[in-house]
This record gives structure tokens, sequence and C-alpha cells, in this order.
């Protein structure tokens, strides 16, 4: 019954790893398949390309525009509705490319979001945060105190980015193969908030001050509390009030047979018999004992207590928990290796090596009242992006038709996420694009994109999931002068459905969980040489 805000990997877009974004440029938007670039944007997919640019100066600069929605669909029965809607919203998703060549030798540089770049936000919280809640009701009423009803204020919200400069020197070799050598610094800034505050219930409990109405779900467990509390002193001093009757011998004689031989007055019996009645502890004179009455007046406090526990424990859990400004950060160096084979005229072939990147997290957080200790100030977690072999073939079939074909590798067994890599397998992608040249200033493209992360069932939750994509790509190049271009772009994703058939929700209930996304992005990137 706390707030559970968990780990959402970085990925916000449509193709790529868990963690790895691909989008890095308007012209891989309008084709999907850029790993034997040969153009400027060739400094991320294949390094070893931009040796193969025009002499001079050239640079680059696109931005896209990205919005998801995500919907979580919970089969618990006990929710007030079945459906969670979140939305990812990147306006600015900016990727920045400049190359200088002279003779053989080229250097080329870039900025790009690695990763993240945007915020996915559930104003209304998801199913792990409301299912705890939502089981309130039922908990009572078995318990005796009869509840149909609750409500609760709760919200998620998480921003991330990956920030990536690059670097790379590539050098032609001859005229068929070219290679390059780089780096990229990876500098992670996540930031989670949340909260889940005002649960209420109706409780219809006279003895508790509960009427049916809905009143603040900590403040009637904190009266009942109180209650139960009061109610084990009171069976406590009753039992210590029978002690010298046992005390004289009388433990065993029944109350009725005390009062005939005038060792207890009538009034002292219907007093005890009164505070039991209050109490709800059985009393009858004709066969009760001070023995056997102390003895359920003892096993009354103890249950007191114990049920009083209990409601002092749910207050605790039902106070208004927050987690605000919980930043975490981090950086490293990723180690990229590119070679690129130009075996016959008009055939492209681009290899890429990404080492991995190990990263350590540590959180900077202004408040924590959830419980969880993930999101203590100064707590660090293990992020590692994955080691990535990205092949590309492009390929120009006529002077004014160019078909390219990529296969992304991810190795994502090798990395430490703080035990979540046991439930991931490796994962791969496939891009098909083609350009159409139109006349000699306008291009024409569209592509097709496949993507399978690699996540095995156990690793989604309505937190943290990831699905099979299938992305369509389209848009074309212009030129306004014959070094100077405008890339436009469009993509929309669709996801295969993913049914999680045996959610435990913190070992209150059980139910199947379905994700589902959609994606879209526009971009627009200008490039020039000089």
């Amino acid at each position: 019954m706390f707030l559970l805000i968990g780990l959402l990997f970085a990925n916000f877009v449509f193709g790529g790893g868990i963690v790895h974004n691909t989008n890095h440029s308007a012209d891989f938007i309008r084709m999907l398949a850029r790993n034997a670039s040969t153009d400027i944007d060739a400094v991320y997919f294949n390094p070893a390309g931009i040796t193969l640019l025009e002499k001079g100066f050239s640079f680059y600069l696109s931005n896209q525009t990205i919005s998801q929605d995500r919907t979580v669909t919970s089969g618990a029965k006990s929710l007030n509705s079945d459906t969670f809607e979140g939305t990812t919203f990147a306006p600015v998703f900016p990727n920045v490319y400049a190359v200088y060549k002279t003779g053989n030798l080229a250097i080329g540089g870039g900025f790009l979001p690695v990763g993240g770049g945007g915020s996915a936000e559930f104003d209304k919280g998801l199913p792990s945060f409301e299912v705890p809640v939502s089981v309130l009701p039922a908990s009572l009423d078995a318990a005796g105190i009869p509840t149909t009803k609750y409500s609760v204020n709760t919200s998620f919200k998480k921003t991330s980015v990956y920030y990536g400069f690059q670097a790379d020197l590539g050098y032609k070799i001859n005229d068929m193969l070219s290679v390059a050598v780089g780096g990229r610094y990876v500098s992670v800034n996540e930031k989670y908030e949340g909260y889940l505050k005002d649960i209420m219930i109706d409780p219809n409990y006279p003895a508790f001050g509960a009427d049916g109405s809905m009143t603040s779900a900590t403040a009637f467990f904190t009266t009942a509390a109180g209650g139960l509390n009061a109610a084990a002193d009171g069976a406590t001093l009753g039992a210590a009030g029978l002690q010298p009757l046992i005390d004289a011998g009388a433990g065993d004689v029944t109350f009725a047979n005390l009062i005939a031989s005038g060792l207890v007055d009538q009034a002292i019996v219907d007093q005890t018999a009164a505070g039991f009645a209050r109490l709800g502890i059985p009393f009858d004179p004709a066969t009760s004992t001070p023995s056997s009455a102390q003895a359920t007046a003892t096993a009354a406090a103890a249950g007191f207590k114990a049920r009083a526990d209990l409601m002092s424990a749910n207050a605790t859990l039902t106070k208004d928990k927050e987690l605000k400004d919980a930043v975490f950060t981090g950086s490293a160096f990723t180690p990229i290796f590119s070679l690129h084979l130009s075996p016959m005229e008009g055939l492209d072939i681009g290899v890429r090596y990404e080492a991995k990147t190990s990263l350590e997290l540590t959180s900077e957080t202004e408040l924590n009242t959830t419980g969880l200790p993930e999101y203590d100030d100064g707590t660090k977690s293990n992020a590692d992006m994955p080691a990535q072999l990205a092949l590309g073939l492009g390929y120009r079939v006529m002077p004014s038709l160019r078909v390219a074909l990529d296969y992304n590798y991810y190795f994502n067994e090798d990395v430490n996420w703080d035990g979540r890599e046991d439930d991931i397998e490796n994962g791969s992608e496939i891009g098909l694009g083609a350009e159409f040249k139109v006349s000699e200033r306008m291009l024409f493209s569209a592509g097709y994109l496949w993507s399978d992360s690699g996540v095995l069932p156990a690793y989604n939750n309505d937190i943290s999931h990831s699905f099979t994509t299938h992305t369509f790509g389209t848009g074309g190049r212009y030129y306004f002068a014959p070094n100077k271009y405008l890339s436009l772009g469009a993509a929309a994703t669709t996801y295969d459905d993913i049914t999680n058939e045996n959610v435990n929700y913190m070992d209150l209930t059980k139910a199947t969980e379905t994700y589902d996304k959609t994606s879209i992005s526009f971009t627009l990137g200008f490039g020039f040489t000089l």
C-alpha cells in the first residue's frame, strides 16, 4: 500500500534496443535504414563512411518532435477503472553533426540523445500504485467493517535523457576500404516524481465514528487504532480486577455461587458483566468463573492489541506518499569501431561496433516519503548500455533508385541492470528502405523497421515493458543549392500488444495486465558542405 515507482528504461523512440535510441537524423526517419550511410549522418550510423564525404566542412542539424500514447489495462476486479493512460512527449530531439575532410582523412563529431530524450507521465498513476488501495474495502468488509468504496489521487512522471557527445576519426585506405575509430561520452540525467495521496474509504462502523460516508483512510485507521487500544487497556484492567478473587482461592467458583455465598456483591458482578459486554467479551455469571473470565479477558486484550497494531500500520501506509525531484545522474565512455566497404560501384557496406557502456547512476533526492530506499539521496544503481553491432548495406540499383538494408544486434545479456538482466535476451532489428530521385533537386524515400528488444515475459510490468515494434517512415530531401538541402520525414510505429497473465500485486491479488502503445514522429533536417 505504498507508492511504487520503478525504473523505466530510457528508450522513448521507435526502434533501437531497450536503452538505445537509433532515430538519429531526419534522413533516418524518412528511410529507416542508414547503417551504410555516406552522408553526414554517418557520424553516428557509419563512422567510416564520413571518409566518402566531399572535401571541406560539412554540417547537419535536425530535430524531431515525438509523441507516444501508452495504455495499461489491468484485470484486477477491485479497481475503480481498469485503464491507465500515459503520454510521452519530446518536442525537441536534436541531432547535430559536423565533419571536416581533407585528403583521405576525415574528422567528425556529433551531439545526439543516445537514450531517452522525453518525458513519460501517467497523471492517474498505474495499477501497481492503485491496487493496494483498491483492496481496502474488501479486506475491511471481511473483518466485519462494512466498506464498499475507495478513492485515491495518484500520479507518476519521469523525464530522461542520455546525452551523447561523439567524435570519430576516419581514414580512407583505398577505394574499397575505409576505417574509423571513435568514442561517445554519455551523460545521463533521469528525474522521477510521483505521489499517492488523499486515500478515502466509506466504512460503516459507528463504534469508530464511521457512518458510511467517504472519509480519510488514515483518519479512520487512526481512530480505530485508538479505540482498539482503549479496548485492550479495558480488557487488561478487567483481567487484573479478577486477580484478588483468584488469589483468595475462588478462581474456579462460578460468579453465581460467589454471589449466593456472599463472597461477591451482585452490583460488582453486574458491573463486571457490563464492562465485558461493552468490550464484546462473553460473560455468564452462571458459568463463568474468575479464572475463566480472566483468561477470556486476557486473550481479548491481546486480540484488541493485535488489531490496533494492524490499524496503526494501515494508518501509516495510507498516509500521503511523495517522491519529489529524485534525480539520477552518471556518465561513461563508449568505444566505437567502424569500417566501410565498397567492393563494387554503387554498393556500400557499413559495419559499426559499439562496446558496452558501463553506467552507474547516483541519486540526488529532495523528498522521498515512499518508503522505497532505492530513491533515497545518494543511492547508486547500474544502468549499462549494451554493446551493439550494426550492419548496413546500400545499393544503387539504378541512377535514380537506391535501396538499403540494416541489421542491428544488441548484446543485452552482458549488462548489469541490478538483476533485471536475468529477464532479457539479446535483441535485434531489421530495417529496409529505399529512396527515389524524382529530379535533380528532390528525393522521395520510404522504409520499414522491425525491432525485437529481447525481453522475456517476466521482465514486463506496468512500469517497465518492451514491445516488438513495426515502424513505417516516409519523407524526402530537397536541394535548394548543390551543397545545401532540407530533409523531411514522418514515421509511425505500431506495437505488438503484450499481456502479462499473472501479475502479483504485492501478494494482495493476482490479475492479467495488457500493455499498448502508439508513436508518431515528425522531423526536419538541414545540411550543407563548404
